[in-house]
């Protein structure tokens, strides 16, 4: 990767900084017309390294892939360490987007390649639903202290009404994202729901959040991507911290794969002998759960990566990655 024009961009949601390689800042508004000037200031063989900022750097990232510019785009926990160590003390956007460069310099970049369209589609699905489930659970605690208060019954009905309307739109949302996976990853879809434990919503998140697994080479960078894996703390004889799952990554999908957990500690096998064996060495219920979600993602993992459903007998997924 010849990196001679490395540029350094800092997104904002109206207007992004640009230190190119000449450390010369620039500042291009967010919308069409600031792309297209960008893309004529810079040279073809350019790599613009960008932050993960939400939403906000989609677009730009999107618009120079399709015109044949290279785009890295970085974690901003990776950024910020990165800064940290050079003790920067100003934070401004121009200092921000030329930190952004030197990382791009001196560090291992992956080029960015967008999801397919079917799969942002059913992220942005998914993400709403989500949103209308929570909404709909509000409301129907809602409903149950009016209901116990005697409340007015036009207020209960207007309640009622709209969880009817959230419950339809929710069904609408969930059976779109399964017409949409199963376009280009219907088979990856009915083998993660093969999983004893792992539900049609949970094995539609994995797929959605993980580029259907494209962008992992092992179980362990997947645990640690969604922040399920164990972390240690320990320093001489001064620091013993007791082992905990780093919390980092996607939270909703931690959240899915701990209720699977309950499950899966009941009925799948492979996972009620792992919880069996570490409750049996005293170890807290809740520990066992998690060990049991690091179980269900690793099993998922090498589902995926071998094409064939889930073997309840089968007691080797262990041994994969």
């Amino acid at each position: 990767m010849n990196k001679d024009h490395v540029i350094g961009i800092d997104i904002s949601k109206q207007s992004f900084d640009v230190v190119d390689s000449h450390e010369k800042h620039q500042i291009y508004t967010q919308d069409l017309e600031g792309f297209k000037k960008f893309c004529k200031a810079i040279p073809k063989d350019s790599i613009c390294v960008m932050e993960a900022t939400g939403i906000y750097h989609l677009q730009l990232a999107n618009y120079l892939f399709q015109n044949n510019i290279q785009v890295a785009v970085i974690n901003p926990l990776r950024i910020k360490r990165f800064i940290q160590m050079r003790l920067r003390r100003n934070k401004t956007d121009k200092s921000d987007a030329s930190m952004i460069r030197l990382y791009g310099i001196n560090q291992d970049i992956d080029l960015y390649k967008p999801i397919d369209s079917n799969l942002q589609k059913s992220k942005d699905n998914y993400q709403t639903m989500e949103q209308f489930i929570n909404i709909r659970a509000s409301l129907k605690n809602k409903l149950k202290e009016l209901q116990y208060k005697g409340s007015d019954t036009k207020l209960i009905q207007i309640v009622e009404s709209q969880l009817v309307t959230l419950t339809e739109s929710i069904n609408e949302l969930d059976a779109e994202i399964t017409k949409l996976l199963n376009k280009n990853h219907g088979p990856l879809l009915s083998n993660l729901k093969s999983v004893v434990g792992i539900g049609p919503r949970t094995a539609a998140i994995l797929i959605i959040s993980s580029d259907a697994f494209k962008q992992f080479d092992s179980a362990k960078q997947l645990a640690s991507y969604y922040g399920i894996a164990p972390s240690e703390r320990s320093s001489g004889t001064s620091l013993r911290k007791k082992s905990h799952i780093s919390k980092r990554g996607n939270p909703l999908v931690r959240k899915k794969l701990y209720m699977c957990s309950l499950q899966a500690a009941r009925y799948n096998p492979a996972c009620l002998e792992l919880y069996q064996r570490l409750i049996a060495k005293g170890k807290p219920k809740k520990l066992a759960l998690i060990a049991v979600a690091n179980k269900l993602l690793r099993i998922a993992f090498a589902i995926a990566k071998s094409n064939i459903p889930y073997d309840r007998e089968y007691r080797s997924y262990r041994k994969s990655a």
